[in-house]
């Protein structure tokens, strides 16, 4: 099957047991979707965190069965570092293409940032945000995933402080501000509004806090 290398070690069968039908195979093909696996593993990590979430309830949400789940990831880790990763590609490539939108970069960043008042105002914001969730549940114990939330925030900070320099190089941000400074200033607002939204804060109070997000900027 694609994707998985079977070695074989070959015994000759009794005269008992030569035609006795082969054991039936346990658990879902290897031809799984792997993102769609993931999304599902993502979405119950991102609910009930790492340590409420059991075996069988990562089965019954992706399908597989434990012995193709095991085989596919190693354990049920391997699995959460999968999971992470696969949302943290989604949310890093949607922020992107909100701060690369053709608008002025005041308007840009400020859209970008109202997208995360109305994510964390809404019903599913009360799980808050994945990465953050992870970061507070298991680091700094867990050092297989540490890089991957490292790696993750590195990414968001890069894009943000890419949507600043735009907006010095046309007036809109205030030039004598850095950079590298300032996107880490926004990464935490970001993380910020996503705890606050696991709390019931209205969407409003959210928006007050880009308002004056925003007014740092000039």
């Amino acid at each position: 099957m694609n994707g998985l290398n079977i070695s074989v070690t070959m015994t000759r069968p009794s005269s008992s047991a030569r035609h006795s039908p082969p054991p039936p195979e346990r658990g879902r093909p290897r031809e799984f979707d792997i993102d769609e696996v993931t999304q599902a593993a993502s979405q119950v990590f991102w609910e009930q965190g790492y340590n409420a979430t059991s075996i069988e309830t990562l089965c019954q949400s992706t399908g597989l069965f434990r012995a193709s789940l095991y085989s596919a990831f190693g354990d049920k880790h391997g699995l959460l570092v999968a999971a992470f990763d696969h949302y943290a590609q989604g949310a890093v490539a949607r922020l992107k293409e909100r701060l690369e939108a053709d608008l002025p970069p005041r308007e840009t960043l400020r859209n970008a940032l109202l997208y995360y008042t109305q994510v964390a105002a809404k019903l599913s914001g009360r799980y808050g945000c994945f990465i953050t969730n992870a970061a507070i549940e298991l680091l700094p114990a867990d050092e297989a995933l540490r890089p991957h939330i490292e790696s993750t925030l590195r990414r968001i900070a890069l894009h943000l402080a890419a949507a600043v320099v735009r907006g010095q190089q046309t007036g809109d941000f205030n030039t004598t501000l850095d950079e590298q400074a300032v996107s880490m200033f926004l990464l935490c607002v970001i993380q910020g509004m996503r705890v606050l939204g696991k709390i019931d804060t209205q969407e409003q109070e959210l928006v007050s806090i880009v308002d004056m997000t925003m007014r740092v900027l000039v």
